[in-house]
């Protein structure tokens, strides 16, 4: 039996899983505090809850095919300061070299209201990039203070050389580097130099982590490949953490929905992950979560994430007081104020309870309300608190503990403010609620939701979510193993990498050449070839394409988990489409992508019906929808005709070119307008060398990322 095993380092617990392979089966499941205070820093904490697993479970280290990680330490390094002064070092050309230099002077960069990150400068003519000027240049910003150097050239992304040439020598001198080719291959000076600095200042604290975590887990017998999750649902060697350290950021929200639609299928909706001190809030879209790019207070970066809103509330939060009145729950929670919550006490330990009001921590306020006995111990009062006292949290669920614990937790709290203990409690979740529902409703008005379901992801999601559900008038669904979902995500995400590329509509061949590089990189960290799946889709506000290419780890087995039937996937396109799904037709499945079609009255102007079209990948993604679409497949030698049939017919209705989206085997490429060079199917690799059914799709496609 293989095994992989998932460890998601959160806020308040790392949790790790153990799943099998093929089937997806849990079999295993551990819990530990984070150590964010620790020597070794949160890595102390995944491996305890690694070594936590093997001994619950009794698993054989040699039966673990694969190890995949996410974690919180990037977030923490801009969180405490915990960054090295970052040495930025600008290079231009004679002809652009005023308007260079001024784009990569950033200022100091604010991380956070109270902690900046120092920033200093050099600029280098790339006409005069010699080794013995380069390292001049930082050996003085050694001097000055930099611990870290990022390095930022004009058009770098169309010829990285010269930012190559000072990665090379910043190695030779110990210096950990980043390069602004590296953050994006996207045009924007200023924003990859940012993104650059930002990545360079917490490569040592990152580079210390992997470092630990991989000794430790060697240490236990591990000769398996060790992979980190990114903030973009990518995921790659350990390694490259090192190098891309800031993409790593919001991993923990994205492995946890990346689980969450393993086990459940949606198209569009909200997911919130309810924690033990904050809330994370999202969006699904077509099947997938809803990505933007991170912003560092008003600094905007090259690094795209799932899109995620924050609310300092949870299961764990803290109830407040102002005299006789409850003034919210949270940002504190037991967890950093070290007391246990009585609802997973015993009823017999709670007795004589006095109510007593505290500060967390050293500054904070002392407005947290607690509970002191006879005897001097203490207990929170919490929303997971609250929940139980009104039996709200299912038999089985993680956050169900002892009604009457709570009730008696929450008698004193309910006398001092002159009510029951069941209004006492509804008040305490109602005010929570308060919290996350604006960022709640902001996302539905955003995305334009209409009637989203809720999922509720997290140990917490019993205590919140039916209440959000019901503020909001939505139907809500708590995914299974709502508790350990990130870890289930990240064990079962299949090896990925995205990258993003500027590109004009007639360069084919240059796509191609995107294409194959990144299946490439895919099997260069260790995707079998056969399973790799590469996906082209157009980002036309940039004049750009994404490019993501996804299989599954050489040598070990893909799990079943995850992958949509028949009707699954007709129950979605009908969704995509808004019609039944006994209207639609399957056209296409070679068991990568599934095509489906509908056709529908006459239409005005040109009296023709219109062919309705939407493509579902195997994980249940939308990958394409268009309202009036063509159609047309075949192998490679018999399409030229039919492409330009259809280019024809298309000409006729469009006032533009339409979305174009090429489907063979496990390439899925979505071009952005239609072009007399899509005729030359050999520009596009799709040559009939591999003889394989292509499918070709042209209209509006609704799809937005």
């Amino acid at each position: 039996m293989g095994i992989r095993v998932g460890i998601d380092v959160g806020g308040t617990f790392t949790k790790a899983v153990a799943i099998e392979s093929v089937s997806g089966a849990l079999v295993g499941k551990v819990t530990v505090p984070t150590t964010h205070h620790a020597a070794e820093g949160v890595a102390r904490g995944l491996v305890e809850a690694f070594r936590s697993l093997l001994q619950r479970t009794g698993i054989d280290v040699e039966s673990i095919e694969l190890i995949v990680l996410s974690t919180t330490q990037a977030v923490n390094a801009l969180l405490e300061g915990d960054v090295a002064p970052v040495g930025v070092v600008g290079i231009g050309q004679q002809a652009n070299r005023k308007e260079a230099f001024r784009r990569t002077r950033i200022d100091a960069v604010q991380l956070t209201p109270e902690r900046r990150l120092p920033v200093f400068h050099a600029f280098l003519d790339a006409e005069e990039l010699s080794e013995a000027r380069v390292a001049d240049a930082l050996r003085t910003l050694m001097a000055r203070g930099a611990r870290a150097i990022a390095v930022s050239a004009a058009y770098g992304v169309e010829d990285p050389t010269p930012e190559r040439a000072v990665l090379d020598v910043a190695t030779s001198l110990g210096l950990p580097a980043t390069a602004g080719h590296e953050m994006s291959g996207l045009y924007g000076l200023e924003v990859r130099t940012l993104t650059a600095a930002v990545n360079a200042s917490i490569l040592p604290r990152m580079a210390e982590t992997t470092r630990w975590v991989e000794q430790s887990l060697a240490a236990s017998g591990l000769q398996v490949p060790l992979m980190i999750m990114h903030g973009d649902l990518a995921v790659s060697p350990l390694e490259e953490a090192r190098r891309l350290a800031a993409s790593t950021i919001l991993s923990g929200p994205a492995a946890s929905v990346a689980g969450a639609l393993l086990y459940h299928k949606l198209l569009d909706g909200l997911f919130m992950e309810v924690g033990g001190t904050s809330t994370n809030v999202g969006v699904i879209r077509h099947g997938r979560p809803v990505m933007k790019y991170v912003r560092i207070m008003d600094h905007p970066t090259c690094l795209r994430s799932v899109d995620v809103r924050v609310a300092g509330v949870a299961g764990g939060s803290l109830v407040r007081l102002r005299g006789r009145k409850i003034a919210g729950a949270g940002p504190r929670s037991a967890h950093v104020a070290g007391l246990p919550y009585p609802c997973f006490t015993s009823p017999e330990m709670l007795s004589n309870l006095r109510l007593v009001t505290l500060a967390p921590r050293p500054g904070d306020p002392e407005d947290y309300a607690a509970l002191e006995d006879d005897e001097g111990r203490r207990y929170a009062i919490t929303l997971t608190d609250a929940a139980n006292a009104l039996g709200l949290v299912p038999e089985g669920d993680y956050a169900r503990g002892y009604q009457e614990s709570a009730r008696r937790a929450l008698a004193p709290l309910a006398e001092r403010l002159g009510m029951p203990v069941e209004r006492a409690a509804r008040l305490i979740l109602d005010e929570a609620a308060k919290e996350v529902e604006p960022l709640l409703r902001d996302l539905v008005r955003e995305y334009r939701l209409r009637r989203p379901v809720l999922l509720g992801l997290g140990g917490g999601a019993a205590v919140l979510v039916p209440v959000l559900a019901d503020r909001l008038g939505v139907d809500y669904q708590i995914v299974p193993h709502a508790e350990v979902i990130s870890s289930i995500g990240v064990a079962l995400a299949p090896i990925s990498v995205e990258v993003e590329r500027s590109f004009s509509p007639g360069q084919p061949a240059r796509l191609l050449e995107w294409v194959r590089e990144l299946e490439q990189v895919a099997v260069r960290y260790g995707a079998d070839p056969k399973t790799v799946q590469v996906t082209v889709e157009p980002i036309p506000e940039r004049a750009a394409v994404r490019l993501r290419a996804a299989g599954t780890c050489r040598g070990t087995a893909g799990s079943r988990l995850g992958k949509v039937d028949l009707a699954t996937a007709r129950s979605l396109a009908a969704q995509a489409l808004r019609v039944r799904p006994e209207a639609l037709t399957l056209v296409f499945d070679n068991g990568f992508y599934r095509v489906f079609q509908t056709e529908t009255g006459r239409t005005f102007g040109p009296f023709r019906r219109r062919r309705r079209l939407a493509v579902i990948d195997r994980e249940g993604a939308v990958r394409f929808v268009a309202d009036d679409g063509t159609y047309v497949s075949g192998e490679a030698q018999e399409l030229e005709q039919k492409l330009r049939e259809l280019s024809d017919s298309q000409s006729r209705w469009y006032a533009v070119r339409p979305n174009v989206l090429i489907v063979q085997g496990p390439r899925c490429l979505n071009l952005p307008h239609w072009g007399p060079h899509l005729f030359d199917l050999s520009q596009l690799g799709l040559d009939g060398a591999v003889r394989e059914p292509i499918a070709v799709l042209a209209g509006m496609s609704l799809v937005r990322r």
